[in-house]
């Protein structure tokens, strides 16, 4: 009996170390690209966003275009450099028909146009402080990159970008504009 419990102590041991090591980048960029909603239609964007007056954005009048939704928060350490990586795909795609969203995680709406502002983003931002549309995206966490096709339906996920994965977006991002 004790070595039993001396087994199952041992096992929890070891399961609560490796619960205790961080996250790399590598398993992130994984769960997010094995996102659930990819190959499923978007959830609407609108409902219970913020995005200042005249800003609405809602999904169901982007079909025919297609649109990186970015969900971000002031407080994450990588997502200053994520939303200049945002920015500067939003000034190159643009104008061969790449709509950028930007959602703020941000409990305060000030916090979320500061950073914005500071990075000089150009493209459509919104703050959900309800969390309701992050839900309804199922954002395990931030920095997400969700790239919707023409149709409205999710075809890629990206986590945290590097190099690589920002190759990776932008071949995306030209191929779905191609189709």
């Amino acid at each position: 009996m004790c070595s039993s419990a001396i087994r199952l102590a041992s096992g929890l041991f070891v399961a609560a170390a490796l619960c205790a090591l961080p996250v790399t980048e590598t398993r992130a960029v994984d769960a997010a690209a094995r996102h659930p909603l990819i190959g499923k239609e978007a959830p609407e964007l609108l409902q219970h966003l913020y995005a200042g007056p005249g800003r609405n954005f809602r999904l169901s009048e982007r079909r025919g275009e297609v649109v990186l939704v970015g969900f971000w928060t002031s407080w994450c350490g990588s997502c200053r450099t994520y939303l200049e990586r945002l920015a500067k795909l939003d000034a190159t795609y643009a104008r061969a028909g790449l709509v950028v969203v930007g959602i703020s995680l941000d409990d305060d709406a000030s916090r979320a146009e500061s950073l914005s502002s500071a990075v000089g983003a150009k493209f459509r931002i919104g703050v959900d402080v309800q969390k309701a549309v992050g839900r309804r995206f199922l954002v395990p966490d931030v920095p997400l990159t969700l790239l919707i096709d023409r149709a409205g339906v999710v075809r890629y996920a990206h986590g945290e970008l590097d190099s690589a994965t920002d190759a990776e977006l932008i071949a995306e991002v030209r191929q779905l504009l191609d189709e």
